[in-house]
C-alpha cells in the first residue's frame, strides 16, 4: 500500500466525501500506517475539523484546494503509506486533477435514486477525464439503513448496473456527528464501536484492493 493515493470522489455534496476521508485517515493513522490527509475542496471542512479539540489525531494535513493539487500528490505520495484525498462535491478541474493521480477511487453515494443518478455522473467523469491511466474505483454506500428496502434496492440496482461496490457500507450513525464536534473519528471517540468497525472494514476492503493493483503493475514494469 505504500505510496498509494486514494481520491475521495462525488459531484454531490452530502455524500460523506469527507467523513469517509477522514475516517479511513484516521484509522490508518492509529495503525502507524503513516497517512496523509490532502483537503482539497474549497469548503475547507477537513481543515475546520482538524482545527478543534482532538485535531483528528495530529494526522498529517494538507490543504490545496486547486487544480495542481496533482503536483502535490505526486511530490508528497511516495514519502507516506497512503495519501487520501477530499475532492469537492461539484463538477471541478481540481476533482479531475486529484483523480488523474489516483490509484483507488472511492465514490460516496447515499441510498437514494437521485444521489446514484449524480454517482453515474462522477462515474463519467472519472471515464472521460483518464488518458491511458485508469484507477480502480468502487461505490461506497453512505448513510444507509441496516436492512432497509431502500439499502437492498439501490446496492442490487448498482451490482445490476456492472458498477462495482465495496462489500461494506457507512450506516447512518450518530458517532459520526458526535465525534466531529471534537475533531475526531469514531475511531478516536469509541474504537470498539460498531462504526469504528464499518470503518476498520472498509478500510480492509481498500488494502486489498491497492495490493492487488500495485501486484499486476509490478507484473507489467
Amino acid at each position: 500500500m505504500s505510496g498509494s493515493v486514494i481520491t475521495i470522489a462525488s459531484l454531490k455534496g452530502g455524500s460523506g466525501k469527507t467523513t469517509l476521508a477522514t475516517c479511513l485517515a484516521v484509522h490508518w493513522h492509529l495503525k502507524w500506517r503513516n497517512p496523509l490527509l490532502i483537503d482539497a475542496d474549497p469548503q475547507r471542512s477537513i481543515i475546520r475539523l482538524a482545527e478543534r479539540e482532538r485535531a483528528l489525531g495530529g494526522i498529517d494535513l494538507i490543504e490545496q484546494a486547486d487544480k495542481s493539487v496533482w503536483e502535490t500528490i505526486k511530490q508528497r505520495s511516495p514519502s507516506y503509506g497512503v495519501t487520501i484525498v477530499d475532492t469537492p462535491g461539484f463538477d471541478s478541474d481540481i476533482t479531475v486533477a486529484a483523480l488523474a493521480v489516483a490509484d483507488l477511487v472511492l465514490i460516496p453515494v447515499k441510498a437514494s435514486p437521485l444521489d446514484v443518478d449524480r454517482m453515474m455522473d462522477t462515474v463519467k467523469t472519472l471515464m472521460s477525464g483518464m488518458k491511458g491511466w485508469t484507477p480502480a474505483f468502487r461505490c461506497v454506500l453512505t448513510q444507509t439503513t441496516r436492512g432497509s428496502v431502500i439499502s437492498r434496492h439501490i446496492r442490487a440496482e448498482l451490482e445490476d448496473g456492472g458498477f462495482p461496490l465495496l462489500a461494506t457500507d457507512m450506516p447512518n450513525r450518530v458517532a459520526y456527528a458526535e465525534a466531529g464536534l471534537y475533531g475526531a473519528t469514531p475511531t478516536q471517540i469509541a474504537p470498539d464501536g460498531p462504526a469504528a468497525r464499518d470503518i476498520a472494514d472498509i478500510a480492509t476492503e481498500a488494502e486489498v484492493l491497492l495490493s492487488t493493483r500495485n501486484a499486476r503493475k509490478a507484473v507489467g514494469a
